[in-house]
């Protein structure tokens, strides 16, 4: 994920031309009587060379000129393994989980300064996957090709302009600032790098300076959703319990993941009804800042039939859903609403480590309730962190994710945010995590030994992942992790009993 820079220096010469200045006349009283002064010319038989003077005449290089491209080529190659530690569905289950996939991802991007005022980037991205249930049940595998970062970049005295698919940082916090909203993330990627998950969008972005100010606008015309499984994955939204409901047995394993995006939709924005973002900041000892981020959700708002939603435990509305969805009835609709988000933000360097503050409020969020319901509720979400700022062996990051939503009803519960037992009451939601990673390197950075950790203390539920990584020469790194999830079936991290798994993998930085 880190490139090498290719720079062209040109010399310029120490001498430029040679300048003789001619000899004064001598005066007549230094001289006193006539005084002969023989003419000098140029011996004939001397070769005074191809051009009209004597003296070799020296011109100095033509300096580089200046719209000379400097080109940066970059890229890099991962790949992974990932095995269930227990296998749960039968085999032939409707919505039964693969236990098995593997992945192969490259990127190859070109990175070029035409001149002073103008750089265009271009990458491609490419992802071959292939899962399987157990016994080797409904093999599949796709091939995804997209396209990554892909701009041109005007710079300007006052304004620099990016057009074109771009990432849109928003926030203090790189992974977690509520505000950065703007780029979808692939929520399917669990095991790769954290910039592995964002997803570029087509954006026009303006930023310049204003006194100590620096400003940032953005317009996002057209609508990304995130990327995410609905069934056949432990991260997927519908899990085996749902089988009665959605028989993916009649769905053939070459086209269900793709029909996997859009199955939950209804409805998109329409184009140029887009995100916008503005964002103010100040940079000193401890930097400041606020963002407005107005927005449509990228995960899709579901109203569902009640009598689909009876249908995961009752065999005759299941029955009677399957012959409505026959006849052509909408069971369910989804689109996607829009919010507004302001933000505030703060950081400053505090030891070793770098401090990161944000606080964002939203008038209105998408939440689901127990009877899978979706609700809109006002909320405030702030996020802590606190990382390695200094070069050091051993690295750590810990971060507090903590959300607020007011105004809930007595007959109201929050899915996975909280508990049952705060129903009852009108009341206020609180959701508290924290999320840890703790590192070190060894023998001259060729091993490096990690782990990360979540912790949500209301229901107490967890994950951990340790890992191992290996890095045999410079550029390539082979890794040995596992992902192990605890808690309650309604729990973050204990959703329907969510798997353990064991994950080998390699990724090379080509450039």
């Amino acid at each position: 994920m880190r490139a090498a820079l290719l720079a062209v220096l040109v010399a310029a010469p120490a001498l430029a031309q040679l300048d003789i200045e001619p000899f004064e006349p001598v005066e007549a009283a230094d001289a006193g009587a006539s005084l002969e002064v023989e003419a000098f010319g140029v011996d004939a038989t001397v070769d005074a060379g191809p051009g009209p003077e004597a003296f070799e005449h020296f011109e100095a290089p033509a300096p580089t000129p200046t719209w000379q491209p400097t080109v940066r080529l970059y890229g890099n190659a991962s790949a992974y393994v990932a095995v269930d530690t227990r296998f749960d569905s039968p085999r032939g289950a409707a919505l039964a989980e693969n236990v098995a996939e593997g992945r192969v991802r490259a990127v190859l991007g070109l990175d070029v300064k035409w001149l002073d005022w103008l750089r265009v980037v271009v990458e491609g991205r490419a992802q071959v996957r292939g899962a399987t249930q157990r016994d080797f049940d409904r093999v599949k595998g796709f091939f995804e090709p997209m396209l990554g970062d892909a701009y041109v970049d005007l710079y300007t005295r006052w304004v620099d302009v990016r057009i074109g698919n771009q990432r849109i940082p928003l926030g203090a916090n790189t992974a977690l600032a509520p505000a950065d909203a703007l780029n979808p993330r692939d929520l399917r990627e669990t095991a790769g790098e954290p910039e592995d998950l964002l997803l570029p969008v087509f954006a026009v972005r303006a930023q310049g300076e204003v006194g100590q100010l620096s400003w940032l606008a953005a317009y996002v015309p057209f609508f990304t959703p995130h990327r995410y499984f609905v069934f056949g994955q432990d991260e997927g939204l519908a899990q085996p319990a749902f089988g009665r409901s959605l028989d993916t047995t009649r769905i053939d394993p070459s086209v269900e993941d793709f029909l996997q995006d859009r199955l939950l939709e209804t409805q998109r924005p329409p184009p140029f009804a887009g995100d916008v973002a503005l964002r103010v900041w100040r940079r000193g000892r401890v930097n400041l800042g606020a963002s407005w981020v107005w927005m449509n959700e990228k995960l899709p708002r579901v109203s569902m039939d009640r009598e689909l939603q009876r249908a995961a435990s009752d065999q005759a509305a299941a029955v009677s859903v399957l012959n409505r969805a026959q006849a052509g009835e909408t069971l369910y609709q989804g689109n996607y609403a829009r919010q507004h988000l302001f933000s505030l933000e703060g950081s400053a360097l505090l030891g070793p480590g770098q401090l990161d503050l944000d606080v964002s409020y939203s008038p209105r969020q998408t939440f689901y309730d127990a009877s899978f319901t979706p609700v809109s509720k006002h909320s405030v979400t702030w996020v802590a962190s606190y990382s390695q700022a200094s070069d050091s062996p051993v690295l750590f990051q810990v971060s507090y994710l903590g959300m607020a939503v007011p105004d809930i009803g007595a007959d109201e519960q929050l899915m996975l945010l909280e508990p049952a037992t705060a129903a009852g009451a009108p009341h206020t939601a609180f959701f508290h995590l924290f999320l840890g990673f703790v590192g070190v390197s060894l023998w001259d950075e060729r091993i490096e030994l990690g782990v990360r950790a979540s912790f949500e203390p209301v229901q107490l539920s967890f994950s951990i992942a340790p890992r191992v990584s290996w890095q045999p020469v410079e550029g390539l790194k082979v890794f040995l992790s596992a992902e192990l999830f605890e808690g309650r079936p309604w729990t973050p991290f204990g959703y329907f009993d969510r798997n353990d798994r064991v994950l080998a993998g390699v990724r090379y930085e080509l450039f």
